[in-house]
């Protein structure tokens, strides 16, 4: 073989080699190129997809308040009944929590007369509501002409406060503060009234033969607030 013949076929072997060179070194550019797409200008949209989203749930409080007045004699246990309309169901979330207060005066009108006891007491009905809350005050008695207050939280877990939230979507939690048959019925509330008579005396005086109550319900329904 010449000269001439074995320069030819070496530069054509470094030719070849080269092109592979530029070939590979090109494949690897690319490859490189998509991998930082990856990892770098979509790492944020990926990493979105697995992050919780956090949510504030507050409530907007409105009431329903209702007075009524009753006159209790002596040894009688009275019950009044209470329901609310059923347009604040459905103008709200729910019914959060049920206020009663009960006053009275002493109104025998003879001097130095002693208050007479009035006991209550929110008898558990088929409504639905937390009947067993550690909070609810649901009888009370005094002697002392004071105002009387008794609660009841109806809707489960409802308190008023804003709550702090993790997860899901803000339908979600609005569906899960939203529930219109809690509450739904009648409420008795049972009065008693127990004659005190004058200092000195055994007996009730003629004209104190019970005594007039007055029972004030509130009850606290929200609109639920996602954000």
């Amino acid at each position: 073989m010449s000269e001439d013949n074995i320069l030819k076929d070496l530069f054509s072997k470094d030719e070849g080699s080269n092109r592979m060179t530029i070939f590979l070194t090109f494949l690897v550019a690319i490859v490189i190129y998509h991998a930082s797409v990856f990892w770098i200008v979509l790492q944020d949209d990926i990493q979105k997809q697995f992050d919780l989203e956090n949510y504030t749930i507050d409530f907007d409080e409105n009431s329903f308040v209702y007075e009524e007045s009753r006159v209790v004699n002596d040894e009688e246990r009275a019950t009044l009944e209470f329901s609310v309309p059923n347009e604040m169901f459905e103008s709200h979330s729910g019914f959060g929590i049920l206020y009663i207060d009960i006053s009275y005066e002493e109104t025998s009108g003879e001097i130095q007369d002693r208050c007479d006891t009035v006991s209550v007491d929110l008898t558990p009905t088929d409504v639905s509501a937390v009947w067993a809350h550690e909070n609810n005050v649901l009888s009370a008695m005094n002697s002392d002409c004071e105002t009387m207050s008794l609660v009841l939280y109806v809707f489960p877990n409802y308190d008023g406060t804003s709550l702090s939230v993790t997860g899901n979507n803000e339908q979600f939690w609005m569906n899960q503060w939203m529930d219109p048959s809690h509450g739904q019925g009648e409420f008795n509330l049972e009065v008693e009234v127990s004659v005190n008579g004058s200092p000195g005396s055994i007996l009730p005086t003629i004209s104190d033969s019970g005594e007039e109550v007055t029972v004030n319900w509130e009850a606290v329904f929200f609109n639920t607030i996602v954000s």
